[in-house]
């Protein structure tokens, strides 16, 4: 009796293993098969395959090894986007589902060592897949679902002609994949996620043009709502005289710096949609350098005003408060003739602008800015601008202070062809409006102990011009402006008419030169 019992549980026993070792096989070869016929449906602008799978039913997973994908939207094999992951690992994988209908899901999917090849020429022409591509296509899946997916030491360049140069290395992490009703109505907008972090390390980016981008580190994540950058370097690829030469034109060669950048309170998903919504944009510790020669020639293109710069932007952009803190700016030019450049600087710089966007909404007829910088280290500016988001016209108050007027002479000597021998500007206010069209207003100055001498060009460098200096200590600046001085004697109109083709920051510059040389009974007289 005992031993047709075990007679028969032995049968089932093996009834059992073999019923599990012929579903193990079917069930490779469903998968597999299912799997190959997904990634084919998108020839030939994605081209896409693996070596092999195997199939683990105890363990609920799949590893698929040596996984490719060719992007190729022009069905050029000249010019393709080159995906390689050495494995890709499944887990958790519902397989009845699977066998039963067209759902696959899954707890996660791993891809790692990844080798991403980014083709320089499609990047530039930014080429789409047609927006019919899924019209014709029969995916063994509708609904495609993964409750973690991460891509692990993927490693990105980009390939110029037959020239590799990497890019950066990146690990992203995403929650709640979910992409339901793979049919003709898919897009991008179709994914959808829970939570994504993304880290990239050690950015290295040619930019169309004369210059390249390096970032030490950048990180983003849903979930703590934060974007942050730091190191971030913008590169010349030319020398600052080269630049100008090969463009044929004046042109700003700029170096710069930018220790770290913070964005909070940032809705990451928004950012699919061409959104950019955020609390706050925090960029701290930055130098800049910016060189132009002015020998060369000047373009005659119309140059924009702040509500046009922030309409370039192509995206929508909602952000409550942006701060720039201890920045440093120098500026160097070339004079048209001249044999030496001059330069000035600004100095641990703070702006804050509230609200920092490009559409009008609701309550924001104004953009509000609070600027301050020292300058040249020997005196303070603070300004505040209002931005109006109707017109793109600026209300601008603001005031110098305590400027010793001879540290301005590395720019007034070369560039301005005058030179202060002495001179304090106790105080310098300000206030007016610019247009797209003219800038109107006032300033009121007060300073003491101002020399200056003119400037001319002789064989031997800069020397004093003796008539046209005389005539400034004597006639046309007095020495003295001090505050018991009648303030209409202080008092200087701005009515400066703007050159659409000059830099804003030229605009805002000449009307304060107005200002001042207005104030001046024989201000005409005084050098440009």
């Amino acid at each position: 009796m005992k031993r047709r019992i075990w007679i028969k549980l032995a049968a089932w026993i093996l009834a059992f293993v073999i019923i599990i070792a012929v579903a193990d096989i079917i069930l490779k070869s469903v998968v597999e098969k299912k799997l190959r016929t997904s990634l084919q449906q998108f020839q030939p602008y994605i081209q896409s395959g693996f070596s092999k799978a195997h199939v683990n039913l105890f363990k609920a997973s799949v590893q698929i090894d040596s996984l490719y994908i060719l992007y190729n939207p022009e069905m050029n094999e000249r010019h393709q986007h080159k995906i390689f992951f050495s494995h890709a690992d499944i887990s958790g994988i519902n397989f009845f589902k699977l066998l039963a209908g067209k759902n696959f899901s899954a707890a996660s999917l791993k891809l790692s060592d990844a080798n991403i090849k980014l083709d320089n020429y499609l990047l530039d022409k930014n080429n789409r897949l047609p927006a019919n591509i899924f019209k014709n296509i029969q995916l063994p899946f509708d609904n495609i679902s993964f409750s973690a997916v991460e891509v692990l030491n993927a490693k990105i360049s980009e390939q110029y002609k037959n020239k590799i140069s990497p890019l950066c290395t990146a690990k992203i992490f995403l929650n709640d994949v979910a992409i339901p009703h793979i049919d003709s109505s898919f897009t991008k907008n179709s994914i959808h996620f829970s939570n994504v972090i993304c880290d990239l390390n050690n950015v290295n980016y040619n930019l169309p043009g004369y210059y390249s981008v390096s970032l030490k580190a950048f990180h983003i994540s849903s979930k703590d709502s934060v974007m942050q950058l730091d190191s971030l370097k913008l590169i010349p690829q030319l020398g600052k005289f080269q630049l100008g030469e090969n463009l044929g034109q004046q042109a700003d060669h700029v170096t710069a710096f930018v220790n770290n950048i913070k964005v909070s309170g940032l809705d990451v998903k928004d950012m699919m949609q061409k959104k950019f919504v955020a609390r706050e944009i925090n960029i701290s510790k930055s130098n800049a350098y910016v060189f132009r020669d002015r020998r060369l020639p000047r373009s005659k293109k119309e140059q924009p005003m702040p509500l046009d710069y922030l309409k370039q932007i192509p995206f929508e952009m909602q952000v409550q408060r942006f701060s720039l803190n201890d920045a440093n700016i120098t500026s160097e030019e070339f004079p048209k003739d001249g044999v030496h450049s001059g330069f000035i600087k600004l100095e641990h710089i703070s702006i804050t602008m509230m609200p920092f966007t490009n559409q009008v909404q609701g309550n924001t007829a104004f953009i509000s800015s609070n600027v301050k910088a020292s300058i040249m280290g020997a005196g303070n500016i603070h300004a505040v601008i209002d931005l109006s988001m109707k017109d793109g016209s600026s209300q601008i108050k603001g005031a110098i202070d305590n400027l010793n007027l001879p540290a301005l002479n590395p720019s007034a000597e070369n560039l301005g062809k005058f030179h202060i021998q002495s001179g304090v500007l106790n105080r310098l206010d300000f206030e007016f409006t610019a247009t797209n069209t003219k800038a109107t207003g006032q300033i009121v100055g007060v300073y003491h102990d101002l020399i200056i001498d003119r400037l001319k060009i002789t064989k031997d460098g800069l020397k004093t011009a003796w008539l046209s200096s005389f005539a400034l200590h004597h006639f046309i600046i007095p020495k003295n402006k001090d505050a018991s001085l009648d303030i209409k004697k202080r008092t200087g109109k701005i009515d400066y008419v703007r050159d659409p083709t000059r830099l804003v920051t030229f605009y805002y510059l000449k009307a304060l030169l107005d200002g001042i040389r207005d104030s001046f009974s024989l201000g005409f007289l005084l050098p440009e």
